[in-house]
C-alpha cells in the first residue's frame, strides 16, 4: 500500500484528488451543478502543470536527489507521451464546457501568460510558489464562480491561495537540503530561514484571523475548513523531526486538501 501511494504522490495524483474534492465541496457550497467535463478539465490542468514542473526540474539535473525527480527522469519520454495525450483530451473537452467557464478560463490563462512574459522581461518577478498557489485557487473556484449568482468570492479565493502558498512554503522548508543539492532556487534558499519563518507565521496569522472572523460571524463551514487546514499545516511546521521521516509532511500536508471530501460525507 505504501509502495502504491508513493507512486501516487510522485505522479501528483494526490494533488489532483485534493482539487477534485475541493471542487465537489464548492459545488455543494455554491449550489451549482457541475458536469464531469468540469472535473476532468480541472484535474487535467493541475496534473499537466505539476507534471511539467517536475519534468523540467528532473531534466535540469543529471542525478536528482529525490525519488520523485528520479522517477520523472527515468520515465521522462513516457510521461511526455501521456502528457501530450492528456493535453489533447483536454482540448477536446473544452467543446463540452459552458461558454462562461471557457471565457473565464481563457482570462485566467491570459493572466498567467502575461505574468510569465513579465517574468521573462524582469527576472526578479519570478516567484513560482506564488504563481502555483494563485493558479490553483483560481482554477478550483473558476467553475463554481462562473455558474453561481453570488458574485466573485474574493476573500475565499485569497484564503485558498494562502493555504496553498503556506503548504508550498512548508514543503520548501523541509526540502531545502535536497533543493540546494540539486541546485533548485526555492523561496527558502532565496530568502533564508529567518524571512521564511516570519512569512509562514504572518501568513498563518492572517489565515487564522480571517477564518475565525468568518466562523464567528456566520458559522461558515468553508471558514471552518480553512481554519482546520491552516492548523494542520502549522502542526507539521512545528514538528519537523517527526514529519521529516518518510516524507510524512507531504502525506499530511497534501492530505489537508482531502478534508473537503470528508465534509461532503457529513
Amino acid at each position: 500500500m505504501d509502495h502504491f501511494y508513493k507512486y501516487f504522490r510522485w505522479l501528483s495524483l494526490d494533488i489532483v484528488l485534493g482539487a477534485i474534492f475541493f471542487l465537489a465541496f464548492l459545488e455543494k457550497y455554491f449550489q451549482v451543478a457541475l458536469t464531469g467535463h468540469v472535473y476532468f478539465a480541472l484535474g487535467a490542468a493541475i496534473w499537466l502543470i505539476y507534471t511539467a514542473d517536475h519534468l523540467i526540474d528532473a531534466r535540469s539535473v543529471s542525478s536528482p536527489s529525490t525519488g520523485r525527480h528520479r522517477f520523472h527522469l527515468r520515465y521522462y519520454s513516457s510521461l511526455i507521451v501521456i502528457g501530450a495525450t492528456v493535453l489533447c483530451l483536454s482540448l477536446v473537452n473544452i467543446y463540452f464546457l459552458e461558454g462562461v467557464i471557457i471565457r473565464n478560463g481563457a482570462l485566467l490563462a491570459a493572466c498567467c501568460i502575461g505574468y510569465l512574459l513579465a517574468v521573462y522581461l524582469v527576472r526578479g518577478l519570478w516567484v513560482k510558489e506564488v504563481l502555483v498557489a494563485m493558479v490553483y485557487a483560481l482554477g478550483v473556484y473558476l467553475a463554481p464562480f462562473s455558474l453561481s449568482s453570488q458574485g466573485f468570492p474574493i476573500l475565499p479565493v485569497i484564503q485558498l491561495a494562502g493555504v496553498a502558498f503556506l503548504n508550498l512554503l512548508i514543503f520548501s522548508f523541509f526540502d531545502q537540503n535536497t533543493d540546494k543539492s540539486d541546485g533548485f532556487n526555492s523561496l527558502v534558499l532565496r530568502l533564508g530561514k529567518t524571512k521564511i519563518t516570519v512569512l509562514i507565521w504572518g501568513l498563518s496569522a492572517a489565515l487564522v484571523v480571517t477564518s475565525v472572523r468568518g466562523v464567528i460571524t456566520n458559522g461558515d463551514q468553508l471558514q471552518w475548513l480553512y481554519l482546520v487546514m491552516t492548523a494542520v499545516l502549522l502542526v507539521i511546521y512545528l514538528s519537523p523531526k517527526f514529519f521529516n521521516q518518510n516524507e510524512r509532511y507531504r502525506t499530511l500536508g497534501d492530505g489537508v486538501f482531502y478534508l473537503p471530501g470528508f465534509l461532503l460525507l457529513l
